[in-house]
């Protein structure tokens, strides 16, 4: 079934990305791997982090640092945006294809990878390293693990819900800082009658809508264990008012103008520029904006960004001081490899997460997944520092496309590009999330 569902989604994508990617067998037992008689062992890695992705710079010192200190490794490492990423991994995971290590999103894509048996666990390396596997988070495990088995270590958190606002405009327009939604229709008012977009967003790749607004949005209408009882069919369904009011919020957001004109024909990253350049009050995104900010804005401009979390709802069921985060993703190992190839792919995995990688998170402004790595506040980028004490005073809950498996993200990312341009009803695509609860 699992496999099924990839070849539909991937077939989707096609339409959208041009062509499927060709099938290199990848994940091969030829002798080349082997790494015996002295000869290198051969790893293809996959990843996401290029271009303005947060951890780019990161992987590319950390990756050209395992290199020079694995002379006896060989990796051809691919570098493939985030919009395309995805797609193209699903396409060789129902080919069978998968290159030796990749890039892995926590929970439900790590689940639906183990339970499709395309995934070597980790467990015997938890056990011969445990000063390692002690010194993180233990979300850092935890969001790789199903059945007992280990699969994977985040690369630090990832929060995905931060609101980022400009501190001159508010007190430029009297507006209060929202914390109720009264307040931020307030706000939105405000300042659409002033010619300024209140809230930016970029939606093309339609995911960030779902992970950036709607997971908070739902989570403060819902709650997280409604989210978990809906998933497992324990006395909740998608079709239930409260979820219902958290899709209408949506458009709500939508018909009052709080977003850009051409949100969903720009990206991520193409947003922020409304926001650089005064011409948003808001930003709605994850802490992997924060490299971004803190290189390509003025240190005046810089100073005036506030970082609070989304405003709470009267009669909303949530808890509504939490942020939606997730461990980053992680490295995942091809269950074809050879034992030597497992061998050098498990020694990335810690080379990517010890302390002397966490240490680096900082530098690159990650926030980390240890318990050993100590910040001082005083010593960062205050934007980085504000990232921090908001994980410490905001309790993170789940992102939906971290929990949804690939047919519920898919139908949420469609169903609420739908919802903000009138084309579907927020009933429609609950019964459609509701129709995959088997």
């Amino acid at each position: 079934m699992f496999r099924k569902k990839i070849v539909s989604i991937c077939l989707q994508a096609a339409v959208v990305f041009g062509a499927a990617l060709p099938l290199f067998a990848f994940g091969t037992n030829d002798a080349a791997g082997a790494g015996t008689n002295g000869q290198k062992v051969k790893i293809s890695v996959w990843h996401s982090f290029v271009g303005a992705d947060q951890r780019a710079e990161f992987m590319a010192k950390r990756m050209a640092d395992f290199k020079a200190a694995n002379p006896d490794i060989e990796v051809d490492e691919q570098k493939i945006p985030r919009d395309q990423y995805q797609t193209k991994l699903k396409t060789l995971a129902a080919a069978g294809e998968l290159p030796d290590g990749f890039l892995i999103w926590p929970n439900s894509m790590t689940k639906e990878f183990s339970s499709a048996g395309l995934l070597a666990d980790i467990n015997d390396l938890l056990e011969s390293d445990k000063v390692w596997r002690d010194s993180l988070l233990p979300r850092a495990l935890q969001e790789f693990t199903f059945n007992g088995k280990t699969y994977s270590a985040g690369l630090g958190v990832s929060l995905t819900s931060e609101l980022f606002y400009n501190k001159a405009i508010f007190n430029k327009y009297n507006v209060k800082v929202p914390e109720t939604w009264e307040e931020l229709k307030t706000a939105i008012d405000v300042f659409k009658k002033n010619g300024i977009i209140p809230i930016t967003l970029g939606n093309k790749a339609k995911w960030p809508a779902q992970s950036e607004i709607f997971s908070v949005v739902a989570n403060r209408w819902t709650g997280s264990e409604w989210l978990d009882n809906v998933l497992a069919g324990k006395n909740a369904k998608f079709t239930d008012s409260q979820f219902i009011s958290a899709l209408d919020t949506m458009r709500q957001l939508a018909d009052m103008g709080a977003f850009n004109k051409d949100y969903n024909s720009i990206d991520d990253v193409q947003m922020r520029n409304y926001f650089y350049r005064g011409e948003a009050a808001m930003m709605i995104q994850g802490s992997w904006v924060l490299p971004d900010i803190i290189k390509n804005t003025p240190a005046d401009f810089k100073a005036n960004i506030g970082i609070t979390v989304f405003p709470a709802f009267s009669g909303g069921k949530g808890d509504p001081s939490v942020m939606t985060g997730v461990s980053s993703t992680g490295i995942a190992i091809n269950k074809k490899t050879t034992a030597a190839q497992k061998a050098a792919l498990k020694k990335l995995i810690v080379f990517l997460t010890n302390a002397d990688a966490q240490v680096m998170y900082t530098q690159y402004y990650i926030p980390v997944s240890s318990r050993s790595v100590k910040l001082d506040t005083a010593s960062v980028d205050t934007l980085y520092a504000q990232t921090v004490e908001l994980m410490k005073a905001h309790p993170l809950v789940t992102v939906y496309d971290s929990a949804l498996n690939s047919e519920q993200t898919e139908i949420i990312n469609n169903g609420l590009q739908g919802i903000m341009l009138r084309t579907m009803q927020p009933m429609d695509v609950a019964k459609q999330l509701q129709a995959t609860i088997r």
